[in-house]
């Protein structure tokens, strides 16, 4: 078997699957344990969409599991990155300058640049033909 990657493609890959294991991480945290998030439901949020915090913890859990599970298979990886990023703003905006905050602004950063870097080499077609 031989398997022919460069190390630029190897770290985009893993830059993509990284970035995944983090949003199925919190999906999953949020939709098993949905009562430890609750106190982080911003009150703009709730007053916005007019659902329990707990409805808005699962909603989101619920999100980031179906988005990180397609960005981890290679799937939309570019409209992805950017939803995930747009995602991010407001809550970023909402925790501020905490270690929270600049964890998701570094998120949001890793993100576009996944989107902005991100090719699919399209997969080599051997085409034969029978006489």
């Amino acid at each position: 078997m031989n398997i022919n990657i460069s190390r630029q493609e190897l770290g985009v890959h893993l830059f993509r699957l990284g970035l995944a294991v983090v949003f199925l991480w919190f999906g999953f945290s949020q939709l098993i344990d949905s009562l430890k998030w609750v106190s982080m439901v911003p009150e703009w949020a709730v007053n916005l969409i007019n659902l329990p915090p707990a409805m808005i913890v699962m909603g989101n859990g619920v999100f980031e599991v179906i988005l990180g599970s397609l960005l981890a298979m290679g799937f939309f990886v570019r409209i992805i990155a950017f939803v995930f990023a747009l995602h991010l703003i407001p809550i970023t905006f909402d925790f501020g300058f905490t270690p929270n905050g600049i964890r998701d602004l570094g998120l949001i950063i890793a993100l576009v640049s996944l989107g902005l870097i991100y090719t699919k080499k399209p997969e080599e077609v051997k085409v034969t033909t029978q006489v």
